[in-house]
């Protein structure tokens, strides 16, 4: 069956990135989610991170981001404490196994960038990814 609508097409890319990445992550015992705050958080381990930058980046709602934080703090890849400068809020460290468990999960998302852009040239790829920008840029406002 072909589709016309563009939202079904990200939809669909954007389902079996997840389940892919989510059965790549399972031997390493986290989930997509939780991959992509650890990567979140090591790029911005220069900075002291709240709870809330993260629910900004993931662009989710507190409670969700609460429960990814937890499971992630139960599996010692992450360490929250009360902000001393604001009791409501947790900064959010990473653990020294984090560092491990990023190096070991860096090639599963490198093998799935290269299985994305397979078949694409580099100036294809580029243009998908302006064009994708766009969208989210537009569906976003």
């Amino acid at each position: 069956m072909k589709h016309n609508n563009t939202g079904f097409y990200i939809k669909r890319i954007s389902d079996y990135i997840e389940a892919d990445a989510n059965k790549a992550l399972e031997q390493y015992g986290i989930t997509f989610s939780q991959a992509r705050v650890l990567s979140f958080l090591i790029k911005s381990q220069d900075k002291v991170i709240i709870q809330k930058d993260i629910e900004e980046f993931l662009e989710l709602k507190h409670p969700t981001v609460i429960g990814i934080l937890q499971r992630m703090e139960a599996k010692g890849i992450i360490v929250s404490s009360v902000d001393p400068q604001d009791k409501r809020q947790k900064i959010i460290t990473l653990t020294d196994s984090a560092f491990e468990l990023e190096k070991r999960i860096a090639d599963h998302v490198e093998d799935a960038e290269q299985r994305m852009a397979e078949g694409m040239t580099k100036e294809e790829l580029d243009e998908i990814k302006r064009l994708l920008h766009k969208v989210y840029k537009n569906i976003s406002k």
